[in-house]
């Protein structure tokens, strides 16, 4: 014979574990839950000595002693430089390796000054360039590009007389 005075216990809805049970490993719908990826441990599982434990920085510098050396304390000079090192004369030739280069021939080629007639704003763009550097060929490209500006407003200025005087004559004619 049963009791019928017991308490009715509680019961989960329909499709959901029972309470206190454990979750099951599937989600809803029947679907298999997905692989773990990147190494991670599966869910429930312990994960694997070494998972999570900080890395090594392959980027660290190395221990002093070891290759480096070491860099002077911030605000210090760095060895060779500061008040007590000798100084180079202003005068001084460049260190080997660390002056100019090798003389450029820089001579002002004639063909720059072509070059900048008949294309005068390359002319202009090679002069600003060239002007601290090529001093040669930034004034005879500039000189092109000048000569070429000057000789296009002198022809326009003289067909613009010959123009008038046309007209000026074209209308004294007509008044004869």
């Amino acid at each position: 014979m049963t009791d019928n005075n017991q308490a009715p216990q509680p019961q989960a809805p329909y499709g959901q574990p029972e309470y206190g049970a454990p979750a099951p490993q599937t989600p809803q719908y029947g679907t298999p839950a997905p692989a773990p990826q990147y190494g991670a441990p599966a869910y429930g599982q312990p994960a694997p000595a070494g998972y999570g434990a900080p890395q090594q920085n392959p980027y660290a510098q190395p221990a002093p002693g070891y290759g480096a050396p070491q860099q002077p304390a911030y605000g210090q000079p760095a060895p060779g430089y500061g008040y007590g090192a000798p100084q180079q004369s202003p005068y001084a030739q460049p260190a080997p390796g660390y002056g100019y280069g090798a003389p450029v021939d820089d001579k002002g080629s004639f063909g720059w000054a072509v070059l900048g007639f008949f294309f005068p704003l390359i002319g202009l763009i090679l002069f600003l360039v060239w002007k601290d550097s090529k001093p040669g060929d930034a004034k005879m490209a500039g000189m092109g590009a000048l000569v070429s500006v000057i000789a296009s407003v002198a022809l326009w200025l003289l067909f613009i007389i010959i123009g008038i005087i046309a007209a000026a004559a074209s209308s004294f004619a007509v008044l004869l």
